[in-house]
């Protein structure tokens, strides 16, 4: 053979043994599982949202799947603030405009919402400017690309409920939102559980109470159900009285970081919770 078909021939071998290497590599890459994703949910509400931190609770959930599931989360909140607040001050709507964010979960205060299905309170200001600041924050959020969920809370007693659940079908169907059904869970919890359980203090949500409002934010945002692992609480779990700041991220408050005790719930614990949680 010539040394020019000589060098032809090992070029060609040289290309053959790349070739096999590109692909060999292609495969092991395409083989390789993908990075899991990170959600990033930003949270406006009021105490019903912070005690016990449901932020929180929502990344420990994740974190405690088989396959973790990571949550990255920004909260405004106050105690007893309304959504129409949250709008004014700024700080929740700017930090929707300066990032991607997966999902917006708002939680309006107490039992107002319940105006929106009263024809005498309908009309009052303070109806008004809580209508106002859902379709606001939903507009923004959509801008975003972000979803927007409203976490139904809770009433006193069937009728009031009853008008709160009415309030937040008419106001998902006007601002292109789903439903975080919670309020009607919790009462459906406290009917077997009882009120003591679920609501200690009348108003404000138990540890259980939160981590079924938890699983129920997790379902809305990931799209399917959480499973039972132990779940670590490594937070503060925050009382209604909590000394929070409305205008920066909950998560940013060093007030709020707790003693640095860790509490396992363990998955036998959270299992029946999750099952509660479920539609």
């Amino acid at each position: 053979m010539s040394r020019r078909g000589h060098s032809t021939a090992l070029l060609t071998a040289l290309l053959a043994v790349l070739i096999t290497a590109i692909g060999m590599f292609a495969s092991a890459r395409a083989a390789e599982p993908a990075a899991p994703k990170t959600y990033r949910v930003l949270f406006v509400g009021n105490s019903l949202t912070y005690v016990n931190d449901l932020p929180a609770m929502v990344r420990a959930l994740g974190a405690a799947q088989a396959v973790p599931v990571r949550f990255e989360t920004q909260t405004f909140v106050a105690p007893g603030g309304s959504l129409a607040e949250r709008w004014k001050d700024g700080a929740a709507a700017k930090a929707l405009g300066q990032g991607h964010w997966d999902a917006i979960v708002l939680q309006e205060r107490g039992g107002l919402m319940a105006c929106m299905v009263d024809q005498e309170l309908r009309s009052g200001t303070e109806c008004r400017l809580s209508d106002r600041a859902h379709r606001e924050f939903a507009a923004r959020a959509q801008a975003a690309g972000a979803r927007t969920l409203l976490l139904a809370t809770w009433g006193p007693d069937d009728a009031w409920q009853a008008k709160l659940d009415r309030a937040a079908k008419q106001m998902a169907a006007r601002i292109d939102a789903e439903i975080v059904p919670s309020g009607a869970t919790l009462r459906r919890y406290a009917s077997k559980h009882g009120d003591k359980d679920t609501f200690p203090d009348t108003v404000h949500p138990s540890l259980p109470a939160t981590l079924i409002m938890a699983a129920q934010v997790y379902r809305a945002v990931v799209g399917s159900e959480a499973q039972a692992g132990d779940v670590t609480i490594d937070f503060a779990l925050l009382p209604p009285r909590a000394a929070i700041k409305a205008d920066a991220p909950m998560e940013a408050q060093p007030q709020l970081k707790g003693d640095g005790k860790t509490l396992v719930l363990a998955a036998s614990a959270v299992a029946p919770l999750l099952a509660e949680a479920k539609p």
